[in-house]
């Protein structure tokens, strides 16, 4: 039993209470009370006391659209349209990733997200040459504490080479075996879901096949989409439809979808997600790296519509800090509408915790510190200089903190970083691993 004491506190929760002298109760990995610290204290005498004085409690941030494997190739497709980047960076460094590799990504994207207050991974891995990856990246997901939403992604269409395409029946195999293997495992820390990875790289037979998967196990899908202006154009040309009506037509859209980037919409685009209950996954410096577009978000949000954020792979970005997310959603919207009001730090800190769990179906279990909910959370010093004055913790969290604000993490229950010290990963380690596969890894790509 343990009991955070003394804290401010952010639950989240549906009434959006806060708490000046809070407390948190935790038994095993579930939170079993939230109140008073006075009131805690009396109650639960006997727990383990974690005195947070000075400190912001908040639900763990959930990165909502990643690609880990990614982390390793950082700073190799830099100044690049998407389609150049992908020619220049991402096909030849993928063309000879393996499983191993992705073991060592997926470390070293845990001691950033864990250091910067980050609980939760919405992956998508669709570079399959090494049918392996996936168990890489769960078996480090389970050493590092980390809790990872797996998705099993697919490409089978030109332009990506040849090499990296999967048939539909090797791409519907490995998701059974990759959602039996791992759905629902690590005492619910792990789960997966299905992906065909866009509208131009993943065939309509492919996009089927994968709806028809996720449908079959209840796992839900992703897909990234809209994301290039020219691919919204070449599915008009193809299909006579907009690139989220094509989706649509195929039975993609759903409660159980979540859709990346989408920065090119039609009004009746706009319709289709709100009506359909679609959620979208917002990545605002990655769109900006990349010079895609800016999504419509603040006119999907008024419309209903369910959106949460990512800081997309970490070789379009460059890292995968959740911060620079949140400030970014919101400065990038009040430019581009030039109407200061017209995106809050309240709705963008929405996006990365409640939000989120609700696009992953995990809203009864994250995204807000309530009883019953998986103890995922951050402990945020209040007495760094960048938090104060601190009037204002939403403003402070959303504009003003960088990931050396967070003072402690706790993953289900089991505190993973404490006082900044990393209790389960041997951090330099770590590190240096990583660092020597990224250079293997280049130099096997010939960029070295």
């Amino acid at each position: 039993m343990k009991l955070i004491k003394n804290a401010r506190i952010i639950t989240m929760d549906p009434q959006r209470r806060t708490f000046d002298q809070g407390a948190i109760a935790i038994k095993g990995s579930r939170i079993v009370a939230v109140g008073e610290s006075a009131t805690l204290e009396k109650e639960y005498r006997d727990a383990e006391i974690i005195d947070a004085k000075g400190m912001l409690v908040i639900p763990g941030l959930i990165n909502a659209h990643t690609h880990l494997y990614q982390i390793l190739y950082k700073g190799l497709g830099d100044d690049a349209s998407l389609s150049n980047w992908l020619k220049k960076c991402v096909y030849p460094m993928s063309l000879v990733l393996r499983g191993k590799d992705c073991y060592d990504a997926t470390m070293l994207t845990a001691v950033e997200m864990i250091k910067g207050g980050s609980t939760t991974y919405v992956d998508c891995h669709y570079m399959n040459r090494d049918l392996e990856c996936q168990d890489y990246i769960a078996e480090a997901t389970k050493v590092s504490g980390l809790r990872g939403v797996m998705g099993r992604g697919t490409i089978d269409s030109a332009p990506a080479p040849e090499e990296l395409r999967e048939s539909i029946p090797q791409a519907v195999a490995e998701c059974e075996r990759v959602i039996k293997t791992y759905h629902g495992t690590l005492d619910g820390r792990l789960s997966v879901r299905v992906e065909a990875l866009n509208e131009k790289l993943a065939s309509t037979e492919m996009l089927r096949a994968m709806r028809g998967v996720a449908n079959d196990f209840g796992v839900g899908i992703n897909m990234h989409i809209a994301e290039a202006s020219e691919r919204v154009k070449e599915t008009q040309e193809r299909f006579g439809m907009t690139s989220i009506e094509y989706a649509h037509s195929l039975g993609i859209l759903g409660p159980d979808a979540l859709l990346a980037h989408c920065c090119w919409l039609s009004e009746h685009d706009k319709q289709l997600l709100a009506d359909t209950h679609t959620s979208v996954a917002h990545n605002p410096v990655s769109n900006q790296y990349l010079s895609d577009g800016v999504a419509p978000i603040p006119e999907l949000i008024k419309m209903g519509v369910n959106v949460t954020a990512g800081p997309d792979g970490a070789c379009s970005n460059n890292n995968q800090n959740m911060f620079d997310v949140m400030k970014s959603a919101a400065l990038l919207h009040k430019v581009h509408y030039l109407d200061p009001e017209i995106m809050t730090a309240a709705m963008v800190f929405e996006m990365v915790t409640i939000n989120a769990a609700k696009a992953i179906g995990m809203e009864k279990d994250l995204g807000s510190l309530e009883v019953g909910k998986y103890a995922d959370l951050a402990i945020i010093d209040l007495e760094q200089p960048c938090m104060i004055p601190c009037f204002n913790p939403l403003s402070n969290l959303v504009y003003s903190a960088t990931p050396d604000v967070v003072n402690s993490t706790m993953i289900h229950g089991e505190m993973l970083m404490r006082d900044r010290e990393l209790l389960h990963i041997d951090e330099k380690e770590t590190l240096a691993k990583a660092s020597a596969t990224s250079w293997d890894l280049a130099r096997r790509a010939g960029l070295a």
